[in-house]
Parts: C-alpha cells; sequence; structure tokens
C-alpha cells in the first residue's frame, strides 16, 4: 500500500483519531502565523481541512493541495468558502508556482 492509498483509507476517521502530532501543528501554525499578514496561501498537504479552516480567517485566496482525493472530499465537505481552490497533486514532482498558476 502508497501513501496516497494509505491516507485515502485513513480519511474517514482522520479528524476523530487522536492524532498528537496533528494537533501539535495546529497549534504551532496558529501560533506561528497569528500576527503575520498575507493575501494569498499554498497550503501542501491540507488534508481533511483542519488549518484550512483557519486560513480562510486570515488570507483572501488558499491554494488547499493533497495528494489523498479522500482527504480532499472531506476538506470540501467542511469548507465552502470561495476563497479556497482544492487541488489534488503530488507535490514531490511540481513546483509550487505551477500549483498557484493552475
Amino acid at each position: 500500500m502508497n501513501v496516497k492509498e494509505s491516507y485515502n483509507i485513513w480519511a474517514h476517521q482522520y479528524d476523530s483519531n487522536v492524532n498528537k502530532t496533528r494537533d501539535l501543528e495546529a497549534i504551532s501554525l496558529r501560533q506561528t502565523l497569528s500576527s503575520v499578514e498575507f493575501e494569498s496561501c499554498l497550503e501542501i498537504g491540507c488534508g481533511t481541512g483542519k488549518n484550512t479552516e483557519w486560513l480562510v480567517h486570515k488570507a483572501t485566496h488558499i491554494t488547499a493541495v493533497d495528494l489523498s482525493e479522500a482527504m480532499l472530499s472531506k476538506a470540501k465537505e467542511k469548507i465552502k468558502s470561495s476563497k479556497v481552490n482544492f487541488k489534488v497533486a503530488d507535490i514531490t514532482g511540481v513546483s509550487p508556482k505551477v500549483l498557484i498558476r493552475e
């Protein structure tokens, strides 16, 4: 099983699982970016949108990228904002500039 397949399987319970790394990452992101002003954001590895929900209140435009279609599907269920452009992409072989322009 590869990474994409694993996250596609995990997506349905990702938000409800105890995951200290995921939760600490969200706290760190919010603390780090709370005083930073920006209009656009490229969120790589957005998963189910846990941070995207917060970023919607910070940025005018967000490009939220994930490898897993199932994770993005969960994010799209939660986030109904025209500020967010969700994209399926494997970022290991793509320039961030390409993701933003698409």
